[in-house]
């Protein structure tokens, strides 16, 4: 999805002058076995069940998935893909995978406006529920779910499917927060093309938890890398 990669440097550079912190590195390719333990991590694919638009997403429960808004205007910038379309497809693996869903319900942040280019506001709301026709037992697919309340003063980690490595995992470890902002983090791991929609992750005493949603990247000047969105109880829990 190019659009969450065009440069959103002039934005951080004048909002976020004087950072100081050293670069993240480059991810680390999970292997074939360290892909078990994170098969909630999944490939979303819109318009066929390995073909189209890809991103990346993360079952937070057994029929739901988080990800990026702006993964569901793969077909048209000024349009919502058909939940029909989106194709999830947990611990994708070089062709295998553990659990193969299709999107009964597409819910996107309702302040989101894929209209209104890149700012705040759209960097903050991109976010998006699918809801999954049938859900994926926790037997088969153990959901990583999202902990609004979990700190991210620490060590994140980053982990999703690549424009370079498509079919396997590809983590960043020691991913530190830079700037805060309503709704973002701004962070130095640096992402490419498919890492929309991965989930930056803290672990805390009940395990790896999801705290925000890969939104966008920087390659200019600077020492943000990602910026992500940080979903609040109102959009994961509406009434």
């Amino acid at each position: 999805m190019k659009r969450a990669f065009r440069l959103v440097v002039l934005l951080l550079a004048c909002l976020a002058p004087g950072i100081a912190a050293a670069d993240g590195g480059a991810p680390v390719r999970l292997s074939d076995a360290e892909h078990q333990p994170w098969r909630a991590i999944g490939r979303i694919n819109v318009t066929g069940f390995d073909t189209g638009g890809m991103c990346t997403g993360t079952l937070i429960a057994p029929d739901l998935v988080l990800t990026a808004a702006h993964c569901l205007f793969a077909l048209n910038p000024n349009r919502v893909v058909r939940p029909g379309q989106v194709h999830f497809l947990a611990g994708w693996l070089k062709g295998g995978y553990a659990a193969h869903r299709v999107a009964a319900e597409i819910r996107l942040h309702p302040d989101y406006d894929q209209a209104n280019g890149i700012n705040f506001q759209t960097l903050a709301t991109d976010l998006a529920v699918l809801r999954l026709a049938e859900p994926i037992p926790p037997g088969e697919v153990p959901p990583l779910p999202a902990d609004l309340g979990a700190a991210d003063g620490g060590a994140l980690s980053l982990i999703g499917y690549r424009r370079d490595r498509t079919s396997a995992l590809s983590r960043h470890d020691d991913c530190r927060v830079l700037n805060r902002w309503p709704g973002i983090l701004g962070l130095d791991c640096p992402v490419v093309f498919g890492t929309s929609g991965a989930p930056v992750l803290v672990q805390t005493a009940a395990g790896w938890r999801v705290i925000a949603v890969v939104s966008a990247g920087s390659t200019g000047p600077g020492r943000i890398r990602t910026v992500a969105a940080r979903p609040d109880a109102a959009f994961l829990t509406p009434e």
